[in-house]
Formats: C-alpha cells, sequence, structure tokens
C-alpha cells in the first residue's frame, strides 16, 4: 500500500500532465485521469509504472490511439472481474511508453476516439467515470467508486479549475491579439494626406468602430468624413484630425 507521501508524490508528478493533456486534447476532466491512474497504477508503485504505464491501456488491436503510443508493450498478470465478485486472472499485453506524459497523452487520445463517444465533455467526474466505465474501459465492479473517493478526498476537481481557467486564460489572450491593433499609435496628429502606419493606424482603428475603409495607408477624404462621424458621435470636436483625445477614443 502506497504511504501519503508516496500518494501526493504521485497526484503532483501526474497532475501537470493530466492538464497538459486536457487542454491538448479535451474532454476527459483532470481530476478522473488522475485518480484513475492512482487506482489503475497503486499511485505509482505497481509493477507497471517501470514502462511508465500507469493507466492500464491494453494494446488492443495495437491500430486504435497510436499518435502517442509507439507500439512497444509488455505482458503482465491482470485480474478481470467480467462476472461481478469473480476475479478471473488473465495475461494480457499492455502499453508501454516513454514517460508519463506520453501515457497520460495517449489516454485521452483513447478516450476520444469512437470506441469511447459515450464519454462526454462537459460534464461531472461521476457522470464521466460511469460512462467510461460502460464503455468498457476497465471490468471491475469496484473502480469507479474508488476514483470517485479518491478524488474527493485529494480534492483533485482543484485540477479540473486549473486546466478549465487555464483554456480561458489563452482564450483572451487569443482574442485580445486578434482586437489589438497591428499599427503602432501614432505620436502625432493624423490628417488629410498623412500617410503611412500612422494612417493605418486610425483607419483600422476606425474600421473596429464599424468604419468600412481599406487599410491602405493613405488618409483621403473618406478616412477624413470617417472620423468626422466618430469624433461627433463622441462628442469630440469634428475636424477629421486624429490627434490624442481622439486616439484615446479609438483605443478603447
Amino acid at each position: 500500500m502506497a504511504t501519503e507521501k508516496q500518494v501526493k508524490n504521485f497526484i503532483e508528478k501526474i497532475s501537470p500532465c493530466a492538464i497538459y493533456a486536457f487542454k491538448t486534447i479535451g474532454k476527459v476532466l483532470p481530476s478522473v485521469c488522475i485518480g484513475m491512474a492512482c487506482v489503475e497504477s497503486a499511485y505509482g508503485t505497481a509493477g507497471s509504472a517501470k514502462h511508465n504505464s500507469f493507466l492500464g491501456q491494453k494494446v488492443g488491436t495495437g491500430k486504435t490511439a497510436t499518435k502517442y503510443w509507439d507500439g512497444t508493450f509488455f505482458t503482465s498478470k491482470t485480474k478481470e472481474e467480467y462476472t461481478v465478485g469473480v476475479h478471473t486472472t488473465i495475461t494480457d499485453a499492455f502499453r508501454s511508453y516513454k514517460d508519463i506524459q506520453q501515457c497520460v497523452l495517449n489516454y485521452y487520445e483513447l478516450l476520444n476516439t469512437k470506441l469511447y463517444a459515450r464519454v462526454l465533455g462537459n460534464v461531472d467526474y461521476k457522470t464521466q467515470m460511469a460512462q467510461i466505465k460502460a464503455c468498457g474501459y476497465m471490468t471491475s465492479s469496484t473502480e469507479v467508486n474508488s476514483v470517485i473517493k479518491i478524488i474527493e478526498k485529494y480534492h483533485l476537481t482543484d485540477y479540473d479549475q486549473k486546466a478549465i481557467g487555464g483554456i480561458i486564460d489563452e482564450a483572451l489572450e487569443i482574442i485580445g491579439d486578434i482586437n489589438r491593433n497591428p499599427y503602432p499609435e501614432p505620436t502625432k496628429n493624423v490628417r488629410l494626406n498623412s500617410r503611412g502606419n500612422d494612417a493605418r493606424w486610425v483607419q483600422y482603428a476606425l474600421n473596429k468602430k464599424g468604419a468600412h475603409l481599406i487599410v491602405d495607408g493613405i488618409f483621403g477624404v473618406k478616412s477624413v468624413d470617417a472620423l468626422k462621424s466618430f469624433q461627433f458621435s463622441h462628442g469630440l470636436v469634428a475636424d477629421g484630425i486624429c490627434g490624442e483625445k481622439t486616439r484615446e477614443k479609438l483605443s478603447f
């Protein structure tokens, strides 16, 4: 049986891998992955750990979910519970990996195949565990409850929040990059016949506010008219000259 120190160390080791795989591939909650790894590998103390096999993925046909698995495997005895309460010992082939991250990525890859189409995203960890069981990932009649207890005992849903929060942060950053004016803000007034990136900055900013200008870096009559309209609607002097106060309004 694993000690509390071994449990803590294992969770600390696998949690960033689960978060990364969730953000890369998706669907399965990190808490579910971590909890299942705790059970399948006895918190990393099982013999399978020397093969970096922490989630009990079997070779199967060898043709499913192969992006993150290079085809290497090992054989080991395992107990299957084909009938509730009756344990049958068999020898089977299990996938081996170069490291723990590859193992976790392959787990996520597998659970995103058609074989596990019934496993849904945007559901809670209890529902996902039941769905994984229903799809045949394990034969054990007790593993679902064991994983749920581990998730709750060690507050593994905290890692779900970290992963989901990270995705939101990344999305906001991407949105920010998309919305950001690609041209440097002018340091001088932009007016009729101004040219270059100063003119492009104003044209781009006006388009974000609803204008329909060609961002060609030539501040012609259409650009001036669009600027005057913007200035008027924002309580500025509508002189068609983009000075400091106009730039401040355009920047929001």
